[in-house]
């Protein structure tokens, strides 16, 4: 299949499920009281999810700005930005978010950055991302356990499925980098497996290509444990751009005039949310991210509110960065030259 029809096809399937979304809404006479609700919404409210999503962005960015110049490799923050909403709009896109990070490399390459300091970057600031995303949840889940059980009532298996696959996760990147035999030895097992049931056509290549990742991904990690701060740095980076995208949560119970729920019990069900959604390997994680907010957040929104909440919180932490992704990425297509910008500073010496 071409490019061109995947990207349509995906296209075709974000917006499909916001079509069934309203559908649902319009059937269950929830819109005519969605719009009363949204009338109500004051200015300020908008402004404030606005400048969380800024916040997302901006922390990504300089997450990225940050290690390349502690490498001695100087890009503009404007291109750090450039390069993180990017990498967002095409994760958005893409199933499983696998798009983003290789197009990020390409435009950090088209600024002079080698692929394999461009890749630690991102691999560095996805860990960070992952790990406090698995610690921040752990302790909100601990600290608002009887909360999150109650509103996730018979659906705590989703839960469950998402926090063990997240550990996992971030389990088999800490693994990556203290063993990188060990993890050699996993790849190998799981390539041969997916050769025998058929879902890897090219064992060779594929095994290949994974070497090529856990190189660069340990290369990363000598660079960065050299200087312990720095990992300090995109940790709290990491922490920083979780909580932006949860606050919106908190703006849009509270655009609503809602009351009971404190910024902390609202901050907890978003990351148990996420936590539960963002693995499924579909562009953007859509149908999971509306379905799961339906479920978890069906007593924090009451009837005739419900449906304009999930539109707003979806549309400021998942369709806003779609926008401005497509609108960047048409102007970007229309650049008539672009002047590939060197590194300013030396390699460094001491990585």
């Amino acid at each position: 299949m071409k490019p061109r029809t995947k990207k349509l096809l995906n296209f075709a399937f974000i917006f499909g499920t916001l079509a069934i979304v309203l559908l649902l809404g319009v059937n269950g006479q929830e819109m005519s009281g969605a719009i009363e609700a949204l009338r109500s919404i004051g200015p300020e409210w908008i402004v404030l999810c606005v400048l969380a999503w800024a916040a997302y962005l901006c922390i990504d960015a300089a997450s990225v700005y940050f290690f390349l110049h502690r490498q001695g490799y100087r890009i503009t923050v404007r291109y750090a930005l450039f390069v993180s909403i990017s990498g967002i709009y095409y994760s958005n896109i893409t199933p499983g978010a696998t798009g983003g990070q290789p197009m990020q490399v390409y435009y950090l390459k088209k600024r002079g950055i080698p692929i394999g300091i461009g890749t630690s970057a991102l691999t560095v600031k996805f860990f960070s991302f992952q790990f406090m995303l698995a610690v921040l949840g752990t302790v909100l889940w601990i600290a608002y356990g009887p909360f999150i059980a109650k509103q996730v009532g018979r659906s705590m298996w989703i839960l469950i499925f998402g926090y063990v696959y997240n550990v996992i996760c971030v389990s088999f990147v800490l693994m990556m980098a203290v063993s990188k035999r060990l993890v050699w030895f996993f790849m190998k097992l799981i390539v041969r497996a997916g050769a025998k049931l058929h879902l890897c056509k090219d064992p060779a290549a594929t095994l290949i290509k994974w070497e090529d990742v856990l190189e660069t991904f340990h290369s990363s990690v000598l660079m960065i444990t050299r200087r312990p701060m720095d990992l300090v740095v995109q940790l709290l980076l990491g922490g920083a751009q979780l909580l932006s995208m949860m606050v919106v949560i908190f703006f849009v119970y509270h655009a609503f005039e809602l009351s009971g729920a404190s910024y902390g019990q609202l901050t907890a069900l978003g990351i148990m949310l996420y936590t539960s959604a963002a693995y499924t390997p579909l562009p953007g994680a859509s149908g999971a991210q509306e379905g799961v907010f339906a479920l978890y957040f069906s007593q924090i929104f009451p009837d005739g509110i419900r449906l304009m909440a999930l539109l707003l919180w979806r549309f400021f932490t998942y369709y806003l960065s779609l926008i401005v992704g497509a609108v960047v990425s048409v102007l970007n297509g229309f650049r008539p030259g672009q002047k590939k910008d060197r590194p300013s500073a030396d390699k460094p010496t001491d990585v």
